[in-house]
């Protein structure tokens, strides 16, 4: 294997950041967006790019915080919601996201 194909396939924590820097900057920018325009898009579109973010955070700093034993400790409910939060995160991130920038356009739209 390539060592470029090898970092993208397996990952590592440089990636991990620049994910993390991105949706952060997305964050920040329909932020922006909505301060500046007054438009419920954008407001939706922050809520959907912070949805990604604490998803991303979450999956990026579980493995090094969560060990066997704390998962023990957890019991069944806590490991399934420990499983199904970044999931549920990361889907109503991506729906905020898209339905923002629908609304933020229709809302330009409607504004001319």
């Amino acid at each position: 294997m390539t060592s470029i194909f090898e970092t993208i396939s397996r990952g590592s924590l440089v990636l991990d950041f620049a994910g993390v820097l991105g949706l952060g900057l997305l964050a920040l920018a329909a932020i922006r967006l909505a301060r500046r325009e007054h438009s419920w898009g954008g407001n939706m579109m922050a809520f959907g790019a912070m949805a990604l973010l604490i998803a991303r955070v979450f999956v990026v700093v579980t493995p090094y915080v969560m060990t066997n034993e704390r998962l023990a400790n957890m019991g069944p409910f806590g490991f399934s919601v420990q499983i199904a939060l970044p999931t549920i995160l990361l889907s109503l991130g991506l729906a905020g996201v898209v339905w923002g920038l629908w609304g933020h356009s229709r809302w330009l739209h409607d504004e001319r």
